[in-house]
């Protein structure tokens, strides 16, 4: 991780929708090759602010940049994975990893997409349709689809929700290891389960709200390879785990230096 220079900056963000304030005073960076995940009770706007940073939404104050440049819509530098998959149910595997590429007119590659069908075990349904595949497989797709413009930036909000507890763990690891291999690549995740969030994390930003502003920004010290199993036998992970739930129950306001 990068930590001289942030790859992006969310300066004091607001967010309106429909008019709710969604999102107050967001103050944010994440460094070159940082994950960072984004845990917060449901309404408090995490995934508005993920929607945001990816160009989805515009802010009603404050701004987000990119290696300073401003984020004004939708770029290829930022890929998204949505917690519902978001495939074409008329296309196949291989047609929905294409897709973002096909769109913004690139060629050479099919060595990338057979590569990413590879590593996320699709090879063999690369011809098959969504409503053919598992709730693991059609996320997998996601993560392939996003992955496959090589982004800068890797925004994940709430990916493995919707599937089971083996699958959710098997994705976890996966996507840890695409991460870890692409030494350019930030990350931010957004889960509401707190242990995948200290088993993923470089850093957790806990959101509380409505309005949403950050109530706690907590570094995640335990060592990598993690697993499931690593986290919780660390030293620092009780502690770890008090001082976020006393977040989220709205009990802490305070940054910590060190954990």
């Amino acid at each position: 991780m990068n930590e001289t220079t942030p790859k992006v900056v969310v300066d004091h963000l607001s967010v309106s929708l429909g008019g709710n304030h969604i999102l107050d005073g967001i103050d944010l960076s994440v460094a070159e090759h940082e994950f960072v995940c984004i845990i917060g009770t449901s309404g408090g706007g995490k995934t508005t602010l993920l929607r945001t940073v990816a160009g989805l939404l515009p802010p009603a104050g404050g701004s987000v940049r990119l290696d300073g440049e401003t984020v004004v819509g939708p770029t290829p530098r930022i890929s998204m994975v949505f917690q519902h998959f978001g495939l074409f149910p008329w296309k196949t595997v291989r047609s929905n990893v294409e897709y973002g590429l096909r769109v913004q007119g690139r060629s050479g590659y099919t060595e990338r997409v057979d590569e990413l069908l590879e590593i996320m075990n699709l090879t063999h349904a690369q011809h098959r349709y969504p409503h053919q595949l598992s709730g693991g497989m059609k996320q997998r797709v996601g993560i392939a689809r996003a992955l496959s413009m090589e982004p800068e930036l890797l925004l994940l909000d709430e990916p493995f929700s919707a599937v089971d507890a083996i699958t959710r763990e098997v994705l976890q690891n996966e996507v840890l290891q695409l991460w870890e291999r692409n030494e350019q690549m930030s990350a931010m995740l957004i889960t509401h389960d707190v242990d995948e969030a200290l088993l993923m994390a470089d850093r957790i930003v806990v959101i509380a709200g409505p309005p949403g502003r950050i109530a706690l920004e907590v570094p995640v010290s335990i060592p990598r390879p993690r697993t499931a199993r690593s986290v919780r036998s660390h030293e620092s992970y009780p502690d770890l785990r008090e001082k976020l739930w006393d977040a989220l129950q709205g009990g802490s306001d305070r940054t910590l230096e060190s954990a």
